[in-house]
């Protein structure tokens, strides 16, 4: 990789590149995402762009601003220097998980995949990606007709859960698109007290 980035200056053009996004949010954007925006508007959002680099501090916004630029030190094989977690990258969180089927074998890989620059790891396929908790009758998935490709994996030691998506019948489905479109999964597991690693699109 090249050299390490510090990022004090970038961040700052992030930041400042950011307003009229925030503009637009703040307008235009579901009740709690556009409150969020204003008070970004209001204050320092520069702050909130440094502080969420070198802390991993929870901060949906910051981290979604965030995420293209990572993304891109990434692709560019630069490395960074933030607080170490999940992502062997970049430290992120993993916001979404992926089943995809596995060369030569039957079975199915497990991905997580990192909020932040969107690198993709193999883990198994029974272990809680935030406790590493193994025992399977603590880690209870659940799903519903309506999204037959999309379930939640909780973890009872932790009370925390990823959203999986089976990608071994059609490798072609998107992400994004399927974590918005089974929000209520999210609201359900909310409502019975699991709680996501990491927040997705939806902000939640």
């Amino acid at each position: 990789m090249q050299q390490k980035l510090a990022p004090a200056r970038e961040l700052a053009a992030v930041a400042q590149g950011a307003l009229p996004l925030l503009s637009y949010v703040a307008e235009k954007g579901p009740k709690a995402l556009a409150e969020n925006a204003r008070e970004a508007l209001r204050g320092s959002f520069d702050e909130r762009i440094r502080n969420y680099w070198i802390t991993a501090e929870d901060d949906w916004l910051a981290r979604a601003v965030l995420a293209p630029f990572a993304r891109g030190l990434r692709e560019a094989k630069i490395a960074v220097e933030r607080p170490k977690g999940a992502c062997g990258y970049c430290g992120g969180g993993p916001w979404v998980a992926s089943r995809v089927a596995a060369p030569g074998s039957d079975g199915a890989q497990r991905m997580l995949h990192c909020a932040l620059c969107a690198s993709s790891w193999q883990v198994s396929r029974v272990r809680c990606p935030a406790c590493e908790e193994a025992d399977p009758a603590k880690l209870p998935t659940f799903s519903v007709p309506q999204y037959p490709a999309v379930r939640i994996e909780a973890c009872e030691s932790c009370g925390g859960y990823v959203k999986s998506l089976d990608l071994t019948a059609d490798a072609r489905g998107i992400p994004e698109v399927d974590d918005l479109a089974s929000v209520s999964l999210d609201l359900w597991a909310m409502e019975n007290g699991f709680e996501r690693f990491e927040p997705g699109l939806a902000g939640f």
